[in-house]
């Protein structure tokens, strides 16, 4: 039957003849519709799905509505009929045919639709309580399996037209082959959406297509790599789709990439994961690739005859049946490390395998920034553990809490790591290969064995017996993070042998001046390196900055000479080179001067002198890196990052052996046995500093009268401090101060990490906000539930100090953001954190205290030092009705917490 169809077609499409202008309008017509129509189910499916859920909420949320989104439009479908008189009887008799049918499929659809938004207009759901909803959204995806099915069949006939075309024409080759490229890449991103659907039962993790996912990525990534290669010479403006279609062919593999990094222990809850990715894809398969493509087919049009293709549309499921998520906890898979062995090179390095050794560090980098938040998400909940493992009951205390869902496998950068070390020769990549498969299994244990806490707390194993287990688990990460540390060291080695190992032209100003920063960034290192020895108990080191000092005299006093021939474009500009090379010596003095201060140091983690070195030290790497990503025409290999020093908080002694005494003792007393340990760890902070905070808390009254007559309480001491049980919905607005000042370790990064420790603690309906001020204020989050951990994370790591203090528009905007989003009965509350005096006027103190007869309070942080800012700043708190807090390494997270605890549930 195909074969007669071709024939049919021979009339129009003989060999060695290409159609008219005219019958490639007319068939393209037929893609038009088919676009269109698609693009109308799209908005019916979607509208469904949002609407699906609702009918099964509470009853006191108010009656679900239903509207449907579209009205059949005529247009599309009356031109390809209209224009089909173009083309020979036989073709066009075929095509409209198909047309006829899928018109059909989709006015099925839009009376189900409609039927929908009737049943809610008559408000019948009063009477069956939703029974006609159930069933006219459960007959939607057979209709839509019906309309794809006559959508396949018209698709069909288009490509089997473009095909003979293509067979036929004597267009420059140029056209042919990159008509051949988009095309065959939009069946192959086609073919992957094929496999998978929308689950609206999404609540349930049912699995998806996460093996063929990861098949994708390899196919697009190679696919990405020959288009960059392949140069067609087009005529403009059809020239213009081939670089458009390759930035959005590398759009969709990044896109691919996060769903497949995304795809962690959170993500295998539910099937929103899934969802999520199928819908980005599908926006993007149709928004970029058929787009371009479709336009090339336009702009190309004189100089070559195509048929345009056609976009995708959702199919959705009520899939209920779990895919298993069982933990098992399997130790890495060790290796013995063969170092590289290579010797010196007489040719430069080639691009190919400059790429991937570049790989290795991204990748390297990109564990640091997993186990780094798996780190600091470990140690506060082991300072919750040490606060349970005092307790002789449990019946009075809230549950134990971990949450690790930020946590995800860097599986996309391993699998383009181990893919791209395929230009390397295969000894050094066999090498290479082999220490990274080590790292990642090492993350993947990490993976597992935190995985196997959330079920430990959640069913609440630790309480037969008493955390042990617990701390078991603890320990082992504590290893993993050691093992993985060093081994990250050793792969780091080995990729800079490979590079060291190849010659470059030393006479360029990119290689003199790149070279002198690696030189000072090594000395930084070294010295790094021996820190934190002495910090894990070698006591006997000694660390000399004399080369550290005199190095970055030198490369400070040879600026101009380093640089010489490379623009000065400003600081201003982030491209700038001259930035990173100025400021790599400037915080490698910083470095030098607290490596001096060499001396032992408590356990805490934000008070521990490593916590600056290392923090000076990420920030060279961070400009080092910058200058070697500018530097395009010398190579320079980027370097990786450092992590903090691992620390479990564990209970004190002399308190669990009075235990029992203290659990009888009235709640209202405060037992002080928690001030052996200075630092102010999670929880352990209800026990410290209790003359400091009972004195500080007395700006809250137990009961505040105001205009909404809703209550503030002061938190109970004793209590779990990182349980929100109790405690009312938080509408937070952190207002944070980003003025250059700001910018030292113990301020604003000493905030951000408070904050993304708070997240871990915080409930769905908790609401956070964040506003940046300097010279101008910017809403960086706008109202979001602290469960959004991404935007958060983003929003926070994206903070960067510079610019004048400007408070008064500051505060204005905060106002305004807490008053949109204002909860009754909740928490409202400002938290503004600065480190020093700025100028308020008159209205701004008015409307401060307005709001805060209006339940919206305001809180500030103090970073400062200076007597006067704090006494400014205090009248400040005591007009906003909230609590007023100086800001140290020890207190940051507890003063954190406490704001959010600031008010009780009725």
């Amino acid at each position: 039957m195909r074969f007669i169809y071709f024939l049919f077609l021979l009339p129009v499409l003989s060999m060695g003849q290409s159609i008219t202008g005219v019958q490639q309008k007319a068939i393209n017509a037929y893609a038009d519709y088919a676009n269109h129509s698609a693009e109308e189910v799209d908005r019916v499916v979607k509208s469904v799905i949002a609407y699906y859920p609702t009918i099964h909420q509470k009853s006191s949320w108010g009656s679900p509505r239903y509207t449907c989104p579209v009205q059949l439009e005529d247009y599309y479908l009356t031109n390809a009929l209209t224009l089909s008189k173009n083309l020979n009887t036989t073709l066009s008799t075929n095509l409209n045919a198909k047309l006829k049918d899928l018109r059909a499929a989709a006015e099925k659809i839009d009376v189900n639709c409609k039927s929908l938004d009737t049943y809610h207009k008559l408000e019948d759901y009063k009477q069956d309580n939703f029974a006609r909803a159930e069933q006219l959204v459960n007959e939607l995806p057979l209709l839509l399996r019906d309309y794809q099915k006559k959508y396949n069949a018209l698709k069909f006939e288009l490509d089997a037209i473009h095909k003979k075309i293509v067979q036929s024409t004597t267009a420059p080759a140029a056209y042919r082959n990159a008509d051949a490229f988009m095309r065959g890449e939009i069946e192959r991103e086609r073919k992957l959406l094929d496999s998978w659907t929308f689950n609206v039962k999404e609540d349930v993790h049912t699995g998806w297509p996460v093996d063929k996912l990861e098949q994708s990525i390899l196919e697009t990534d190679q696919q990405a790599i020959a288009m960059q290669k392949s140069k067609p010479v087009l005529k403009y403006p059809a020239s213009s789709m081939w670089p458009s279609f390759q930035e959005n062919l590398n759009t969709i593999l990044e896109l691919k990439r996060n769903g497949l990094n995304g795809y962690n222990f959170e993500a295998k809850k539910s099937d929103k994961h899934s969802n999520d990715v199928y819908f980005d894809l599908i926006n993007y398969f149709n928004g970029t690739l058929v787009s371009d493509y479709n336009s090339f087919i336009d702009f190309a049009m004189g100089d070559y005859v195509g048929i345009k293709t056609i976009k995708y549309f959702p199919l959705f499921e009520f899939r209920t049946q779990p895919a298993s998520t069982a933990v098992q906890v399997t130790p890495f898979r060790d290796a013995a490390r063969v170092p590289v062995t290579i010797a010196l090179q007489k040719t430069a390095l080639p691009k190919a395998q400059f790429e991937a050794l570049s790989n290795y560090i991204a990748y390297i980098n990109e564990t640091w920034r997993q186990t780094r938040n798996l780190q600091s998400t470990l140690e506060n909940f082991s300072s919750s553990a040490s606060y349970f493992k005092t307790l002789d009951s449990y019946e009075r205390h809230g549950p134990l809490n971990f949450d690790y869902k930020n946590y995800q496998l860097p599986k996309a950068e391993y699998q383009k790591t181990i893919t791209y070390s395929k230009a390397l020769p295969p000894a050094i990549a066999k090498s290479l290969n082999d220490q990274t498969e080590v790292l990642q299994s090492i993350l993947k244990e990490m993976d597992d064995l935190s995985a196997s806490l959330v079920q430990e707390v959640s069913e609440k194993r630790y309480e037969k017996d008493r955390l042990d287990n617990v701390y078991k688990t603890l320990e082992r990460q504590k290893v993993l993070f050691r093992e993985w540390d060093k081994r990250k060291e050793w792969l780091y080695e080995d990729v800079r042998k490979v590079f060291d190992a190849y010659p470059q032209t030393v006479t360029s100003s990119w290689y003199i001046s790149g070279r002198a920063l690696q030189n000072l960034t090594d000395l930084d290192h070294d010295a790094l390196m021996k820190a934190k020895a002495y910090y894990m108990g070698d006591s006997t080191i000694k660390i000399s900055t004399q080369s550290i000092d005199e190095t970055l005299r030198e490369v400070i006093a040879r600026e101009y000479d380093n640089m010489k021939g490379i623009e000065k474009i400003g600081r201003n500009n982030g491209l700038c080179p001259y930035t990173p090379y100025e400021d790599i010596p400037e915080t490698s003095k910083s470095l030098s001067e607290e490596i001096k201060k060499l001396r032992a140091a408590n356990t805490s983690r934000y008070e521990h002198p490593y916590h600056t070195m290392v923090y000076r030290y990420n920030d060279i790497v961070d400009d080092y890196n910058k200058f070697c990503e500018l530097s395009t025409s010398v190579q320079h290999l980027p370097t990786v990052r450092q992590p903090e020093l691992f620390f479990i908080k564990y209970p004190d002694k002399e308190k669990t052996k009075s235990t029992a005494a203290r659990t009888t003792t009235s709640t209202n007393t405060i037992s002080n046995a928690g001030t052996t340990e200075k630092p102010a760890t999670q929880k352990t902070v209800a026990q410290q500093n209790t003359s400091r905070e009972s004195a500080s808390s007395k700006v809250l009254h137990d009961t505040v009268y105001i205009e909404k007559r809703d209550t503030v309480y002061i938190s109970e001491p004793g209590e779990n401090l990182r349980s929100m049980d109790g405690y009312a919905t938080n509408n937070m607005i952190l207002l944070l101060d980003v003025s250059g000042s700001m910018n030292s370790p113990e301020k604003l990064p000493l905030l951000k990490n408070a904050i993304l420790s708070l997240v871990s603690m915080m409930r769905p309906e908790d609401r956070v906000s964040v506003i940046a001020f300097s010279d101008k204020p910017k809403v960086l989050l706008e109202s979001a539930s602290f469960k959004e951990s991404d935007k958060i994370t983003k929003a926070i790591n994206n903070l960067k100090s510079s610019g004048k203090t400007d408070g008064n528009a500051g505060i204005k905007l905060a106002y305004k953001t807490a008053d949109e989003n204002y909860i009754r009965g909740g928490n409202n509350r400002i938290v503004l954190a600065t480190d020093g005096e700025f100028g308020t006027s008159d209205e701004t103190l008015q409307l401060i205290e307005r709001f805060s007869t209006e339940d919206i309070f305001l809180s500030i942080f103090n970073f400062g030092k200076g007597a006067g800012a704090s006494k400014a700043l205090e009248q400040l708190t005591k007009k906003g009705k909230g609590n007023y807090a100086q800001i140290s390494k020890e207190n940051v997270d507890l003063k954190l917490i406490r704001e959010a605890k600031a008010k009780k549930k009725k």
